[in-house]
Formats: C-alpha cells, sequence, structure tokens
C-alpha cells in the first residue's frame, strides 16, 4: 500500500504543470459562484471557469479576482451592458460570453440567438460569443450563432462514454452546414462532474453515480482527439451546494485531467494535425499532432474490450502521464495512452 501512495504522489508530481494561464488551452468549471472559488481553481491547474451570476456587480468581483489570477471567464451579458459596469466590461478578463443555456430546450427560433449574438457583438465586438447546446443535433439548427459553439454531454451511467465523440462529430457537422464563413470555429466540450442520482430522470428508478477516474480521462481526451479547443466540467458545487474541491477523491479526477490537459497545453493551441502512426489496429482512435520537433500521438480505445498495441506501429513513442515509460502492450476498454516521440 506504501509503495502504490508512492507511485501516485510521484505521478501527480509528474502531471502538475506549471500555473495555468489565460492564454493556455481553455481547462474550466462551471457554476462558479465565489471569487473565493478561483484560487482553489487555479491552483487545481484550471485556467478558466463559466457563471450563472448575471448581478453586473457580482460580476465585475469575479472579473478583478481572475484578472488577479490570470484566469479568465465565461458569463452571462445582459445585464452588464445594460449596466453601469457596461465599459469597464469590454475590458474585463472574457474568455467568451454566455450568450443562452441550451436554446433547443424552450425551442428558441435561431434567428432569435443570432440576434442575440449580434446585440452583444455590436456592445463589444472585440470579445467572443457562446452558447451551449445539450446534444449534436441542434447544431443544424443553432449552428451559426455566436463565435464559439459548446456542446455539453453527460453520459454516465446511461450512455456509452465514446458518445461524446459522435455528439461532439454532430455539432462540427452542424456548423460546418450552417456557417460556411466559419467551418471551424472554436468547439469546446463541457463534461460530466456530477451524479445524475440529483437530476429529474425519465426511468421510473432513477440511477446514478460519479464518473470514475477512468472515465473522466477518457471523455476529456476523447474530446481532444474529436477537436474540442477547449474542456469545461460541470460543475463546481453539487445541488446542496457542497463544492467539489470538499470531496478530495472525486475532486482529484478532474485536477488530475486538468494537469494532463496544462502540461500539453501548448501542443494543444499551437501543434499541427498529423497522421496516427500507421500500423495501429482499427479499433483504436485518437489524435496526432507536431510541435517544433516532436511528434504527439494521443491514442484511445473506445470499445468494451482490451485492444493490443503494436509494438512495431509505435517504435520510438514514449509514454507521458504515466508511472512506467514502458509501452504497454495492450489497452484496456476505454483506456488512453498519450505518446511522445
Amino acid at each position: 500500500m506504501k509503495k502504490l501512495v508512492l507511485i501516485s504522489a510521484a505521478l501527480a508530481a509528474f502531471i502538475s504543470p506549471p500555473a495555468a494561464s489565460a492564454g493556455d488551452f481553455p481547462v474550466c468549471f462551471y457554476g462558479i459562484g465565489e471569487p473565493a472559488s478561483l484560487a482553489v481553481l487555479k491552483n487545481s491547474g484550471f485556467n478558466c471557469f463559466q457563471t450563472y451570476i448575471d448581478d453586473p456587480a457580482k460580476l465585475a468581483g469575479l472579473a478583478e479576482t481572475a484578472r488577479g489570477l490570470d484566469m479568465r471567464m465565461v458569463a452571462p451579458p445582459h445585464k452588464v451592458m445594460e449596466s453601469a459596469h457596461a465599459e469597464k466590461a469590454k475590458k474585463w478578463p472574457v474568455l467568451a460570453w454566455y450568450l443562452k443555456d441550451e436554446p433547443e430546450v424552450g425551442w428558441m427560433p435561431a434567428a432569435d440567438l443570432l440576434e442575440m449574438d449580434k446585440r452583444v457583438k455590436a456592445w463589444s465586438p472585440k470579445q467572443s460569443t457562446a452558447f451551449v447546446m445539450g446534444h449534436g443535433l441542434p447544431a443544424m439548427v443553432y449552428g451559426a450563432a455566436a463565435d464559439i459553439v459548446m456542446l455539453d454531454w453527460y453520459p454516465v451511467p446511461h450512455l456509452p462514454l465514446e458518445s461524446v465523440g459522435r455528439e461532439l462529430a454532430l455539432v462540427r457537422a452542424g456548423v460546418r452546414m450552417t456557417d460556411p464563413a466559419r467551418p471551424e470555429k472554436p468547439l469546446w466540450a463541457v463534461l460530466q462532474a456530477f451524479d445524475w442520482i440529483e437530476y429529474p430522470q425519465r426511468r421510473a428508478k432513477k440511477v446514478g453515480g460519479w464518473p470514475s477516474a477512468e472515465q473522466v480521462r477518457f471523455m476529456t481526451w476523447l474530446s481532444v482527439a474529436r477537436g474540442a479547443s477547449g474542456v469545461f466540467y460541470f460543475k463546481y458545487a453539487d445541488n446542496k451546494g457542497v463544492p467539489l474541491p470538499q470531496r478530495p477523491e472525486l475532486w482529484a479526477r478532474y485536477e488530475r485531467a486538468a494537469g494532463e490537459l496544462g502540461a500539453m497545453s501548448k501542443v494543444l493551441v499551437k501543434g499541427k494535425d498529423i497522421p496516427l502512426p500507421s500500423g495501429l489496429d482499427e479499433r483504436l482512435t485518437g489524435r496526432a499532432l507536431r510541435r517544433w520537433w516532436r511528434k504527439y500521438a494521443i491514442i484511445l480505445n473506445p470499445t468494451r474490450g482490451e485492444v493490443p498495441l503494436s509494438a512495431e506501429a509505435l517504435k520510438g513513442w514514449r509514454p507521458l502521464f504515466e508511472a512506467k515509460r514502458d509501452l504497454p502492450e495492450s489497452l484496456k476498454a476505454y483506456g488512453v495512452l498519450i505518446l511522445e516521440k
């Protein structure tokens, strides 16, 4: 047991990135309500946050704290732009103004969302806008709105983990169809950080459960492999108001994901996509990038069974974020392997 603890500690130290900064790959948490929470996020490797708070004075307080920590925010603009804070807000550390949460739920006309985006951009043209959809198909209707599109998808325990990738692909297809001038505009994934038992369900007997550490890691890297240019986790506190960092075992799952994304941030932001190593088992999926003289590969097993890894195909590649630097012989179900060469 002592040996296991030491290995875990060494691994945690290895993946802890330099302090995340606002210009890095966005790694964020949803539902922040207090400025004091931002230091916790920052110290855990996150560089941005989303808030539902729309009170202009409270948003100004969050913005001031975020600026001091070199973090950025995603927040509702509608009251701010009509307030005494309207001019100063144009210089807040805003990653994006949050236009709407799941417009498809209330059957919002696409024209209304486009008009909302237009009003916000007329007020503050240099700041980005974003909105989130609850699944991929609405992008066929709303994909032309905003500078950034977001998808929230929470499969555990009801749906296969690999459905995250399918829904992201649907969003991208919808954007390409509806916004031909910006077919590759940023897509952010919003992933599960809650227990479904806290929420209404269609089935008579509710089921729930938190995503395991392995599931969090798989969903995170599958999102990146499917082109997500930012990753968010929903949400910071449970429905009783207990912040996730007060549950260390759960928080560590997301902290590790933030550490890995932070360590790979420059590669993800500035790297160039290249083909995956040839000769891999066709059941595996992923993404490869080049940054300077190094190559990086994200290899995932989106199946429910173990898949062998070809030593020949991966000759010269070295695993990152693992206790051992030797290549494994296989990749377990929903496993992730990050490699460099």
